[in-house]
């Protein structure tokens, strides 16, 4: 398969991210959800379809990546695999879902961030959206009522403690969900805080500190364990080679499962969670193209608790080759561009867009892992970061050609088969342990 060549000529419609940039408000703020009159309103898809239409007019080239073609083909794996399951309906809905949630998002953030301006945008809508969380989550916290600011979200405990759970709107009803864009949002503040000036720094340091309290009041421990991850990422990324990196990224999912054993025994949901894993790979095995997307609560009672085994579990090896490629091609094209460009000759733009690129492989690397412990194989979320990182790979290539050599299609290939090292030890471990 050819190399990716950029094009020589862009030709950016300011008006595809006009759209995109009030899309990206109202998925992650959701601030037409605040309002009793309004929380019915569809701007999320009205911002989305005209989006898409004005890309699709506009904005040239329209670039096609390797991760679109291996999402796009899961559209209609998730149609044969519902089928094959005596689920065939329910399949055909699943894949119109993700295509409208998980494929146009991606394809408009990947094309039509297109400016390091452009990406600031987008980053600082991010992190409105998760102090506006974080500060509607303090309210619930003091409330008598447990009740926040924002339309009917309530707090609710944490079992057997004392304890309260923040929720805010839409899909970030979860805890787990505000603590994973907590987490993903950690990389932006530091990247403002390392570009900035006196006032800057102390912003950034100060929202720092807010989004750390509010993983704290998710009390999701997989979120948790995301903050302390993307330390020793960094550690490993900056200070360590590639091969100590390679052998740590390896040993970390048989890490995990062992502590996640050593806690079950005082943890009745840990071992809930180490059953589900079970179940997840024994669906693989006897169901090779998948049991279905949406379907793994109905075979096991919960679902996976795990982003890999979930897909594994439901889209059998195909899904997950094409799923879990795509993730890792992402993120080893970002740590490849880290370790491999040579800064010495380089202008400002060029480093600015490095320095961008090693953000989102650490935004990236917090989805990674906190998707370990939460079935969020197919939250926006994901897709909005894929697409900025894919964004920032074509950006970087236009400033420096020579990295386009690790951007082809016979590297998205190997990641396919690179991802199932992460069943593999985890099936391991977990025939180890159990």
């Amino acid at each position: 398969m050819a190399r990716y060549q950029p094009p020589v000529v862009d030709k950016n419609s300011t008006f595809a991210f006009f759209f995109l940039f009030l899309y990206s408000a109202a998925v992650l703020i959701r601030p037409h959800e605040m309002s009793l009159m309004s929380s019915q309103w569809i701007l999320i898809k009205v911002f989305a379809i005209t989006t898409l239409l004005v890309t699709l007019m506009a904005q040239r080239p329209l670039k096609i990546y390797p991760q679109h073609w291996m999402l796009l083909f899961l559209s209609p794996l998730v149609i044969i695999s519902g089928f094959l399951n005596g689920s065939g309906m329910i399949g055909v809905g699943q894949a119109n879902a993700f295509f409208a949630s998980s494929i146009v998002p991606l394809f408009l953030f990947s094309n039509c961030i297109s400016t390091l301006k452009r990406q600031h945008w987008i980053m600082l809508v991010c992190i409105t959206a998760a102090l506006l969380m974080v500060h509607n989550g303090h309210v619930q916290q003091t409330d008598i009522d447990w009740s926040g600011w924002a339309l009917d979200t309530h707090a609710y405990p944490l079992f057997g403690t004392e304890h309260r759970r923040i929720t805010y709107l839409g899909f970030f009803h979860d805890p787990n969900d505000i603590g994973m864009f907590l987490v993903m949002n950690i990389p932006f503040v530091v990247y403002f805080y390392k570009r900035g000036k006196f006032f800057t720094k102390l912003l950034a340091f100060l929202i720092l500190l807010a989004l750390l309290y509010g993983v704290y009041i998710t009390h999701s421990r997989g979120t948790a364990l995301g903050v302390v991850a993307l330390i020793g990422i960094y550690y490993l990324v900056i200070k360590a080679g590639a091969k100590l990196f390679l052998a740590a990224m390896l040993a970390s999912p048989l890490a995990i499962v062992i502590l996640t054993v050593l806690q079950s025994n005082v943890d009745e949901s840990a071992s809930g969670r180490l059953e589900a894993w079970y179940a997840g790979i024994q669906m693989l095995t006897s169901h090779p193209v998948g049991i279905g997307k949406g379907t793994f609560a109905d075979h096991h009672g919960l679902t996976a608790h795990n982003s890999y085994v979930l897909v594994a579990g439901e889209l059998g090896f195909l899904g997950y080759s094409l799923w879990g490629g795509a993730l890792l091609f992402t993120v080893l094209v970002s740590y490849l561009f880290i370790k491999h460009a040579e800064t010495e000759n380089l202008d400002d733009e060029s480093k600015d867009e490095l320095m961008m690129n090693k953000t989102l492989f650490f935004s990236m690397s917090g989805f990674m892992v906190t998707a370990f412990f939460l079935s969020r194989s197919y939250t926006v979320l994901l897709f909005l970061f894929l697409g900025m990182s894919m964004a920032s790979h074509h950006r970087v290539i236009t400033k420096i050609p020579d990295l386009a050599k690790y951007v082809t299609g016979a590297l998205a290939l190997r990641c396919m088969l690179y991802s199932w090292s992460v069943i593999i030890v985890v099936y391991m471990a977990l025939k180890l342990t159990l």
